[in-house]
């Protein structure tokens, strides 16, 4: 696990509304930092930055070996696997299911349509311990996203000129990330 802060920096889904919602990500970082209740836990604090506003959100998750869980009650839950990267990389691949999406997508105020209540999705995320990437890696990620069975161009790629959310200018969001409620 990297703790610590890393910036999203390159991300595909294969849900097409949570496609969506990564093309109107702007920006993301979180803080990985050891759970202070559970051993065998983390804290996950990130702060995104979807059309102009700042959303903080904290998830406590589950790791075992090179996966690691978590759930929010009403909303989703997702298994991550750490796969390998380059250099100050972390690459997650996630299995998750949404309840609610219409829900999640007003509470994040996205003008997104929504074709099902409950959605099954893939997700590859890239995050980096720099804001930048190199163009290596980057081809390097999107061969391995390819051989993931993700196609085409990813749906979100960090861009430096939005620049990032602090920490102070992030409104919490109502999702509440507790853990396994």
């Amino acid at each position: 696990m990297m703790y610590n802060r890393s910036y999203f920096l390159v991300g595909y889904s294969t849900s097409a509304t949570f496609a969506a919602i990564l093309k109107q990500m702007e920006s993301s970082w979180w803080n990985i930092s050891p759970s202070p209740f559970d051993p065998t836990g983390a804290v996950i604090f990130h702060v995104d930055k979807l059309n102009g506003v700042c959303l903080s959100t904290t998830a406590n998750i589950t790791i075992e070996s090179d996966t690691a869980s978590t759930s929010v009650r009403n909303f989703f839950s997702s298994t991550f696997h750490l796969l390998p990267g380059c250099d100050g990389c972390l690459v997650l691949i996630m299995n998750t299911t949404v309840q609610n999406m219409d829900t999640m997508v007003k509470l994040l105020k996205l003008n997104i349509a929504v074709a099902a209540e409950e959605v099954n999705l893939r997700s590859l995320y890239l995050l980096g311990r720099e804001a930048t990437l190199k163009d290596s890696d980057f081809e390097d990620f999107k061969k391995q996203a390819s051989c993931l069975g993700f196609s085409g161009e990813p749906q979100f790629i960090y861009d430096s000129k939005n620049g990032v959310c602090t920490e102070g200018e992030s409104v919490t969001n109502d999702l509440h990330f507790d853990g396994d409620e």
